[in-house]
This record gives structure tokens, C-alpha cells and sequence, in this order.
């Protein structure tokens, strides 16, 4: 297969040069030319590093490359390749903006995850569709959490948006399949009003689908703006009866359990994801969301037991990911040491992870206060420098202590 890349974010290159051309211009009102010209001959690199920054995929494996791959992968022996076989988990974040009644723009963050190595992907790159087309068709759908499911079926069906022009009396004449696809694939462009009527008249001609259903559920949810209470009651009326009339079908059953989890709603998730159990044992997903409620729960033992049910699936990487989990709690319930070490580095964790996010704050308000305040105040100038010193150097401290304290005990 031909090799695809794309290119990630910008955001870590962006403010690297917002923090170098801030410093070069203390550093000038302060005299020091020749400090100030250091930051900015640094702006050279960390250009060369955007420019050269990409994600590639050969069909076998996922490589960062570029300056900053390199530096990670040769100063700080931090993995930045990943075989297809290797991942473990394949999710999506969708980010989602109003522009109208009825449409909204949507971006997406496809994040993979194996081995101690995390690539992100970006939507606003023009090579990201063929590039996440060639790697969800090559991973396993039990690896692809339900909106990279939502984007695979998507792509693979090949969904030609222009057939959505047709008029309202031509829709009734689609097959339900048509319907189905057309309405998802307006509801993944952002194309909210469109999609709405063609999971109408889908839902006029086959009433009891419940991959419609589910389908619908999942449109209603998204469109649920600023908590819509009446799209929302409608989202969870269709996902209920999705779970009622899905019988015989382990993957629905799994992705709608799925959709309860993610509503918060257990009680439901849990039939869901059993009566998947009782069709196909070996289902991965289902096991390992029981495992997560029985966390919620606190029944350890419980956990235990279904991630090692897990391990019955036929993917060597999952089968480790289970297996890792299942010894995990294991070992938490009967080492009441390492339990005791575990809860500190949590707490540790979440402390450390506050303090970042309080310096990141207290950065752009030292900005602020120097960039404006201190146009007035001259004092309020030399206290919003230092402030932005100080916060800048926390933040970077507490990102290597999360890095650290996030990772486990051995």
C-alpha cells in the first residue's frame, strides 16, 4: 500500500513561538539584545519542526516523523512507531461549532494508542480522510470506540453527499439502507437539518430497525445543543427501543450498552452488554465495559473477572490489554501495600494535574496583565513578566510529573 500522511496539530509549535516572541520582547525592553535575538533565531527550528512534523501510514506501520520525533525518539528514548498489531484502542473526539440553524462544523481528533505510544490526528488536514480510511479498514472494529465506528462505516460505504440535494418527494422513494446512509453521513458533515429528514422517512418506512434506532439515538444526541432537554428525551425514547427490539444482534447490543455507559445510565448498559455476553461470549467490548461499571461500583474481584474474560478475543493486542488490566486489579486486591501506593499516585496525579492547569491559567493572566495592565502600570508590567516566568516554568514541571506519576506501578 501507497504510504498517507498527515500533518498534526500546530498548537504545541504555536505556542512555543508565542513564548519565544514574548520573551525576545521583554528581553529588548530590558536591554538585553542579545538574549532577545537567541529567542528569536529559535523561532528557525521550531518553524523546520512544524513544517516537518507528520504522522505517516504504510498499511503495517505508524511513524512520527520530523525534528521533534527525532529529539523524542533519540534524546528522551520516547517510542514514536506503532504496528497495526500493536494498537490497542483507536478513539475520536469531536469538536463541534454552531454556524446556523441547523448546521454546525465539525472537527475531529482521532487519537491511537499501543504501547506506551499516542499519535493524534486532525481533522482540518486534507489527507486525514484517506489517512484514518486505510487505518480503520486495517484495525480491528473492536478497537474503534463509537464515533471511529460512526466515521468507518461512513468512509467505507462511500457516501456521495451530492445525492443529498435530492427533493423531499424523491426520498421517499430511497431504500431504507440509502436513507440510513445518507442521514449519517449529513449528520457527520455537520448537516443537521438534512439529516433529520432522512432519518424520518427511514423511520417512517421501517419503525422497528434497530440499527436505525440506535442510529438515531446517536443524531438526536449529538444535535442536542446546550442540552436540549426535548432532542435528548427523544435520543434516549430511540436508544431504549434499540435495546428492546436487538435481540440477536452481540455488535448492536454492544454499541448501543456503549451509548448507555456514555449517558451515565448502568443499570441499562449492563443488560445490554450480558445479553451480548449470552450471544457471544468472546465479545471484548462488552466485557470490558461490565469491567468499568464493576469499578464504579468498587468490586475489584468483579473487574478482575471480566477482563480476564476479555482475553478470549482473537486480537493479540487486546488480549495483552486484558490481561494487563485483569493482573492490575488483581494484585490490588491482594497486596494491600501496593493498593496504599496506587491511591497516592492517584491523588498525586490529580493534584499534579490541577497545578497545571491552575499555572496554564496563570500564565495568560500574567500576559494579559503585562500586555495591557502594563502599558499603564509599569509595576503591574515587571509583576506580570515574572508571573509568566514563574507559571511557565510550573507548567512545564508538572507536565513531566504527570507524565510520570500517570504511569503505574510495576
Amino acid at each position: 500500500m501507497k504510504t498517507i500522511s498527515v500533518r498534526p496539530g500546530y498548537v504545541p509549535y504555536t505556542l512555543s513561538a508565542a513564548i519565544l516572541i514574548t520573551a525576545a520582547s521583554a528581553l529588548t525592553r530590558e536591554h538585553q539584545t542579545g538574549a532577545a535575538l537567541v529567542c528569536l533565531g529559535l523561532l528557525a527550528p521550531v518553524a523546520l519542526g512544524a513544517a516537518f512534523d507528520r504522522v505517516e501510514f504504510d498499511g503495517e506501520l505508524l511513524r512520527h516523523r520530523g525534528p521533534l520525533a527525532f529529539l523524542l525518539t533519540h534524546l528522551f528514548r520516547i517510542r514514536r512507531a506503532l504496528s497495526i498489531s500493536d494498537i490497542e484502542a483507536i478513539t475520536t473526539e469531536t469538536l463541534r461549532l454552531s454556524i446556523g440553524r441547523g448546521e454546525a462544523r465539525l472537527s475531529y481528533h482521532t487519537r491511537i494508542s499501543g504501547r506506551h505510544v499516542e499519535l493524534v490526528v486532525r481533522s482540518h488536514r486534507a489527507s486525514y480522510v484517506p489517512f484514518v480510511k486505510a487505518l480503520f479498514r486495517a484495525a480491528s472494529p473492536q478497537k474503534l470506540d463509537p464515533r471511529s465506528l460512526d466515521l468507518f462505516e461512513y468512509l467505507e460505504t462511500g457516501a456521495d453527499l451530492r445525492r443529498a440535494h435530492r427533493s423531499l418527494s424523491d426520498l421517499d422513494k430511497m431504500p431504507v439502507p440509502l436513507l440510513r446512509r445518507l442521514g449519517n453521513a449529513l449528520r457527520l458533515a455537520g448537516r443537521l437539518a438534512q439529516a433529520s429528514s432522512y432519518f424520518r422517512v427511514a423511520y417512517e418506512k421501517e419503525p422497528r430497525n434497530p440499527g436505525l434506532l440506535y442510529e438515531m439515538s446517536r443524531f438526536y444526541y449529538s444535535s442536542a445543543a446546550r442540552e436540549d432537554a426535548r432532542l435528548l428525551q427523544r435520543s434516549n425514547a430511540c436508544l431504549r427501543l434499540a435495546s428492546r427490539l436487538a435481540s440477536s444482534e452481540p455488535a448492536l447490543l454492544e454499541r448501543i450498552g456503549e451509548a448507555f455507559f456514555e449517558r451515565l445510565d448502568y443499570k441499562r448498559a449492563t443488560d445490554c452488554f450480558r445479553r451480548a455476553l449470552d450471544l457471544d461470549p468472546a465479545r471484548f467490548r462488552s466485557n470490558v465495559g461490565l469491567a468499568e461499571i464493576a469499578l464504579r461500583d468498587g468490586k475489584l474481584a468483579h473487574v478482575a473477572h471480566f477482563y480476564n474474560a476479555a482475553t478470549a478475543t482473537a486480537d493479540a493486542a487486546l488480549v495483552r490489554v486484558a490481561d494487563r488490566e485483569a493482573h492490575y486489579y488483581e494484585r490490588l486486591m491482594s497486596d494491600d501495600e501496593f493498593l496504599e501506593a496506587e491511591l497516592r499516585r492517584i491523588r498525586i496525579s490529580n493534584q499534579v494535574g490541577w497545578a497545571r492547569r491552575l499555572s496554564a491559567l496563570a500564565f495568560f493572566s500574567a500576559w494579559l496583565t503585562a500586555g495591557i495592565a502594563g502599558r499603564f502600570y509599569p509595576v503591574l508590567e515587571d509583576f506580570g513578566w515574572a508571573m509568566m516566568g514563574a507559571s511557565g516554568l510550573l507548567w512545564c514541571a508538572a507536565g513531566l510529573a504527570t507524565r510520570y506519576f500517570r504511569r503505574r506501578l510495576a
